[in-house]
């Protein structure tokens, strides 16, 4: 195989509708004056950008003044040389790995191929239109709006979707045209990397790595299929090695092509096999996989993956209070503990591997075991997945439906059975792939009327018919689950299936109202705030950082957003006077919100069999659920998170007169240690103490204690907090702290806080925080350095000790470091 780049420069122009086609833009000979520069991968707003053509969309209103981009038709040139030895392969395809999105395709001035889907690669067999030296590849793309808005308006019928109905007659990424935390700025581009592969006889046209293991984990019987699509009939050898950890084998076979598809089984059995684990329950195993097809003159083309070996299960058993569903990875239940994925940039061709690896392991320092890829997105880049495999990641991999009603007609049906093939295929030998999805929310809507009584459930054939048909015949190993949340009567019910438990900020409650659900698996919950001031700096001028200014509320995508920020904010907080007062208490509150939800639920392990955050990321700076801003700055949220998807979690719950001392244990051997229960007033002093010694089984929830609250000394004049503190062998693991009135109507004294500073590396301190009385929220911070914490934003309860790990990108003294650390608090 041969492959050949046409990545990077291009030329780029807009016209109006058919204005290309008059000009000949299709045509070598055209003067190309008026052209810009362009880089592929990439999109039409970013080389806009780079050619000072339009502002930055990201700052201040500027997306308003963009949207003159998508109403125009986009035109892509390039020049590129053809030699001899390329010509004279078998079959020489041309592969677009991602084009968004209406476009049409010619090569030498000959109209090649129309596609109109954005999620998968796209394949031209060129060898007839390609000619020695200079050729031309032209690239058009129709407006988005203009098509879809045809389409739509074509029809009697009018679908509905959230945000913007036409956008469900195209397969094009739904939060390009705005969601609740997402800009309208819809793309055209070639977005991902395009090139030329030239093969002689064949090519390996899709593998499908599949393991089974025995009852005792101990023999793992493997299972490859190769199939070849043959471009004449000749005699190959295919040879398939599985190699690692001391293993090492090979089977190969002689296979007689036929033009067309040959398919290949390679039968494997390991003994004691490297399993691949989930984050926080064992190692990401991951053996070599390579796949070779050799005749008399070479190899004719060839893969190498990294693949794991493992079970998985959705366990879906009636209980007293439904039907449970929750994960078994390796015959070990697993509560899923993670956040939704959103598309990391509104201009895809930025997401790097880099961002991915940076997120990813924030959401893996954070004890997160599961991400939900969204279905309103895009499916993500090979890397993504890869670095899943690598960080123990698993993943819900929603198909590219949300939030509508889409059209249940064939040439609509064709353009869906093709994209799930070429989706399962590329993602389906990844590890961390644990269930594939139908959609985001249709039938929900569609149970609920969202979108008006229809005479019928429109996307009904895509969900129950297509995308199982799919995903059985291409991965029968992983379960396919229609919707998200799906289960029952009630496709968002308490009782069975996954939940997307939105009523505590949809429906303006107190996010105490957590307390009250009891969904099997939640899927999407979430809670708003600010993001950084940091971030906040580099979209907003001086004049705009205040609250209530235009362009902050314009970074809020939610209508009444900024609103219910006030609100939620006044049910516990006073509220602010000043922009970093806002940015600080929106975060603590949703802090206080997520860990309210994560720990109730982690307290009904497996009863509720996981906890999923809307959202980890976003795609530009904005207001919105997430964990971690645009701009890669961790909320004050992240770490509340991150301490409430502690392996091991000590909780209290006020019931009534009583508090509950609970604790989770996700490791698989049990805990042996002691647990103080005490009672503080205010001011720090100790009025009662409770101590018991505990051993917590493995993988288990537990409630320990429950203790009157009067017979701690507790009565209603009395101003105070109850700590729980959990101790195993023999120091200090985890505390947790429940204010006996709401902090709006508390004043705090002013803290005494005591530091001790000392340097592991040369970059690396740990910092040891306590404090005489107790403190509200502790931020550290470091000024004009740039550093990550261990653990952030913490509650400091009288002499506990709380240490916190400081790493830093250059290296500074420890004097240094004490004269730019800053501590702020409630």
């Amino acid at each position: 195989m041969k492959v050949v780049s046409l990545d990077g420069s291009w030329l780029l122009k807009g016209y109006d509708e058919q204005k290309g086609e008059e000009e000949k833009a299709f045509m070598p000979e055209i003067e190309e004056n008026g052209w810009i520069k362009a880089n592929i991968p990439g999109v039409v707003h970013l080389d806009l950008i780079k050619n000072k053509q339009i502002p930055d969309p990201f700052f201040g209103l500027n997306e308003l003044k963009v949207s003159w981009v998508e109403e125009k038709d986009w035109w892509y040139r390039k020049k590129f040389l053809v030699d001899k030895e390329l010509l004279s392969y078998d079959y020489i395809e041309l592969v677009f790995q991602g084009l968004d999105t209406f476009a049409t395709v010619w090569l030498n001035g000959k109209e090649i191929a129309k596609f109109s889907n954005m999620f998968h690669e796209h394949n031209i067999n060129i060898k007839n239109y390609l000619k020695e030296g200079e050729n031309l590849l032209v690239v058009k793309f129709d407006s988005p709006k203009r098509v879809l808005e045809n389409e739509y308006n074509k029809r009697s019928v009018k679908l509905g979707a959230a945000f913007y109905p036409p956008v469900v007659y195209g397969r094009k990424a739904q939060y390009s045209f705005g969601w609740d935390w997402g800009p309208r700025l819809p793309t055209s581009g070639i977005w991902r990397s395009v090139v030329i592969r030239a093969y002689n006889t064949c090519k390996i046209e899709s593998f499908y790595f599949s393991s089974s293991l025995s009852n005792s984990l101990d023999v793992a019987n493997i299972k490859v299929d190769v199939s070849l699509e043959a471009f004449k009939e000749e005699k190959v050898e295919v040879l398939v090695r599985i190699f690692g950890f001391g293993e090492d084998q090979t089977k190969r076979e002689t296979k007689s092509l036929t033009k067309g598809l040959n398919n290949l089984t390679f039968d494997f059995t390991i003994a004691n096999p490297k399993l691949w684990w989930p984050n926080g329950y064992g190692d990401q195993n991951l053996y070599n996989l390579e796949i070779k097809v050799v005749n008399n003159s070479g190899v004719l083309d060839e893969v190498k993956k990294k693949v794991g070996i493992r079970k998985i299960e959705v366990i879906q058993e009636k209980d007293e209070e439904g039907k449970t569903f929750y994960f078994k990875v390796n015959n070990v239940p697993i509560f899923c503990k993670g956040a939704d994925w959103v598309p990391a940039d509104s201009f895809l061709p930025r997401v790097s591997r880099e961002r991915y690896d940076y997120l990813l392991s924030k959401a893996k320092e954070a004890n997160m075991n599961m991400i939900r890829v969204w279905g309103g997105g895009v499916y993500e880049d090979e890397s993504f997945y890869e670095l899943c495999d690598e960080k123990g990641i698993l993943i819900w991999q929603d198909f590219m439906f949300a939030c509508g009603e889409y059209p249940e007609e064939e040439w609509f049906f064709d353009l869906v059975r093709e994209e799930a093939d070429k989706v399962v295929k590329r993602l389906r030998n990844h590890a961390c792939i644990a269930i594939w999805c139908g959609n985001n929310e249709n039938n929900w809507g569609y149970k609920a009327h969202w979108f008006g009584v229809k005479d019928k459930f429109y996307g009904e054939t895509i969900y129950h018919k297509i995308l199982p048909e799919v995903c059985s015949k291409l991965d029968p190993s992983t379960l396919y689950w229609p919707s998200s949340p799906f289960g029952g009567e009630d496709p968002n019910s308490q009782s069975e299936g996954d939940r997307h438990s939105w009523d505590v900020w949809s429906g303006l409650k107190d996010y105490t109202e957590y307390l009250n659900d009891k969904g099997r698996f939640i899927s999407e919950f979430g809670f708003q705030s600010l993001p950084s001031l940091k971030t906040i700096l580099k979209f907003t001028s001086k004049e705009d950082r205040f609250f209530q200014s235009k362009v902050i509320e314009h970074h809020n995508k939610q209508v009444g957003g900024p609103e219910r920020l006030l609100l939620f904010l006044s049910m516990h907080f006073r509220l602010p006077s000043t922009l970093e007062r806002f940015v600080y208490l929106t975060q603590l509150n949703q802090g206080e919100a997520l860990k309210t939800g994560i720990e109730h639920w982690r307290r009904r392990k497996f009863k509720t069999g996981g906890a999923l955050i809307w959202q980890l990321n976003d795609c530009w700076p904005v207001a919105s659920w997430s964990l971690i801003d645009y701009y890669n700055e961790p909320k004050a949220s992240y770490y509340y998170v991150k301490r409430a998807f502690d392996p091991l979690n000590i909780s209290l719950l006020i019931n009534g007169d009583e508090v509950e001392v609970w604790v989770v244990n996700d490791f698989l051997e049990s805990k042996s240690g002691k647990i103080r229960l005490l009672l503080y007033n205010v001011e720090g002093k100790k009025i009662s103490e409770k101590k018991i010694e505990v051993n917590v089984k493995p993988n288990s929830s537990t409630l320990f204690l429950k203790q009157n609250l009067k017979e701690l000394g507790y009565d209603k004049s009395f101003i105070g907090f109850v700590a729980g503190v959990l101790e195993v062998e023999g120091s200090y693991y985890r505390y947790d702290v429940i204010l006996l009135e709401k902090l709006k109507y508390i004043e705090l004294p002013k803290p005494k806080i005591k530091l001790k500073i000392e340097k592991l590396d040369k970059k690396r301190y740990l910092i040891a925080i306590s404090a005489k009385n107790f403190v509200k929220s502790c931020e550290v911070s470091l000024k004009g350095l740039n550093a990550s914490f261990s653990d952030n934003f913490f509650d400091l309860i009288p002499d506990v000790k709380k240490e916190v790990i400081v790493d830093l990108e250059q290296q500074i003294s420890k004097a240094e470091l004490k004269k730019k650390l800053s501590i702020r608090y409630y």
